[in-house]
């Protein structure tokens, strides 16, 4: 079966198919796409889950292997087969053809992979895929259909604009969903839901200081402690919202968690990064934060954080400005030394 994007959702609510194969170089409405199965999975009681990451070293034996080890408590499995390309070579290709001929019982495979060719579609083993499961080739959003997606991720968050707002938006994040999206989550937090002006899209969007706030981040990332609290320092003195700096530096310890739960369970970093879909001029930075932390730091930043967001809405007492130096300097490797 081949379905447009559009018509995932509908076809979740439905018994889910034992194939699920994700194509595309739009990274974003990929990530959402493997996303919604994942969930729709969990809903339907597949508690198990298994992640494979494909490179050249990848046993494709494992994917057999897998799909025929029972669990000890019978639960129903979700085996994840993550590939850079579309291209997992011959002997990759007789097994995902092996694996449709005599598919698992309460078992679903979710593939997600790049953009596939016209002569790909075509291939034995993408039919058979398709013939077991589900085909969603993942395509960019064209210009004319981006003031739709626009509103409709800002629906998703409580916020809606008007016309000439959503083009000011369109023209600004045209060909970068990814970056559209962090946009839309920092007009909520700075605006809350309801509606918003063209005044306050021109101010939130263009605004230098969105590029300050990521240098912060980057910052803590690599393990700058100067540079970090002259970032704090200057940012806090220009009137930089600290819940716009908690944002930028939360997603970057959200980002480090998983690719270390990656790691932890078996990954090597370069894999861990893939799947987490670092850029590659990110990864140094990811390399250097990595080599400072660990799990369990992770774990505390985050729990921090929402300690710090609680202070910022007024729910627990504290110095936001003073507690976000704090995270940071502890991220970037130099936790500030506060008097006995």
């Amino acid at each position: 079966m081949k379905i447009p994007f559009q018509q995932l959702s509908v076809q979740l609510s439905k018994p889910l198919l034992p194939v699920y194969f994700v194509s595309g170089d739009e990274p974003f409405q990929v990530d959402e796409a493997c996303r919604l199965i994942r969930e729709a999975a969990q809903l339907q009681a597949y508690s198990e889950r298994q992640i494979f990451h494909v490179d050249q070293k990848f046993d494709w034996n494992s994917l057999a292997a897998e799909g025929s080890n029972l669990s000890l408590f019978s639960e129903k499995k979700l085996i994840e087969l993550r590939m850079p390309n579309a291209k997992p070579g011959r002997e990759g290709t007789k097994a995902l053809q092996e694996y449709t001929e005599s598919i698992p019982e309460d078992t679903i495979l979710l593939i997600s992979a790049g953009k596939l060719d016209a002569s790909q579609t075509k291939s034995k083993w993408v039919k058979s895929l398709e013939q077991a499961g589900l085909l969603l080739q993942i395509w960019p959003i064209e210009l004319g259909r981006l003031p739709q997606w626009i509103q409709q991720r800002l629906n998703l968050r409580g916020l809606t604009a008007p016309p000439d707002a959503i083009k000011i938006l369109a023209d600004r994040i045209e060909g970068n969903l990814l970056a559209a999206d962090q946009e839309f989550e920092k007009l909520l937090l700075l605006y809350g839901e309801g509606t918003l002006s063209i005044e306050q899209i021109q101010s939130a969007v263009s605004d230098s200081a969105r590029y300050d706030i990521f240098n912060f981040a980057d910052a803590t990332l690599s393990g700058d402690p100067e540079r970090v609290a002259k970032l704090v320092f200057g940012l806090k003195a220009e009137g930089v919202e600290a819940v716009l700096m908690l944002w930028a530096l939360q997603r970057e310890i959200r980002s480090l968690y998983k690719i270390q739960e990656e790691m932890f369970s078996g990954s090597n970093l370069n894999s861990a990064m893939a799947a987490q879909r670092v850029w590659d001029k990110r990864k140094p930075l990811i390399s250097r934060a990595i080599q400072r932390g660990s799990l369990a730091k992770s774990r505390k930043w985050l729990q921090h954080c929402q300690q710090l967001d609680c202070i910022i809405k007024g729910q627990r007492t504290g110095k936001a400005w003073d507690e976000l130096l704090e995270l940071a300097l502890e991220v970037a490797g130099q936790p500030l030394l506060i008097p006995a």
